[in-house]
């Protein structure tokens, strides 16, 4: 399936964004950017895609440390894809330009699925200031 081989080789390159904590910041920020640009296309996975965002934000300012190195880099992956235009299904195709992102998304929400709602509760309590 060539969209699990491109998945691969985008987790190889979070591997390396994530040892770049402003580099993370700046695929987060252009992930952000995006996503609110294409807001109606992404209705069934706009909250995993913010919840994934934050996550990884939280982690690059250094707010968020219980976050395993392979979650944090599926988590990176997933959002590297959403980022890439040139896809399975290019983003610039109306309605179904997204759909492989979703489920790329899916697959990664679902992998750290323990992981992301543990910072969704750490989040909750306000936490971000310890």
């Amino acid at each position: 399936m060539r969209d699990s081989a491109r998945f691969e080789s985008v987790a190889g390159e979070a591997g390396k964004v994530a040892s770049d904590r402003n580099r993370v910041r700046r695929v987060v920020e252009h992930a952000l950017t995006k996503a609110y640009r294409n807001r109606r296309w992404l209705l069934g996975v706009w909250v995993d895609l913010l919840a994934l965002c934050r996550l990884v934000a939280a982690w690059s300012r250094g707010e968020y440390r219980p976050l395993p190195w392979k979650s944090l880099v599926l988590a990176l992956a997933g959002i590297l894809y959403f980022l890439n235009p040139l896809d399975i299904s290019p983003d610039v195709i109306p309605g179904i330009g997204f759909l492989d992102d979703a489920g790329i998304l899916a697959l990664v929400v679902n992998s750290i699925r323990d992981d992301l709602r543990q910072f969704l509760k750490w989040e909750a309590t306000g936490s971000s200031s310890s």
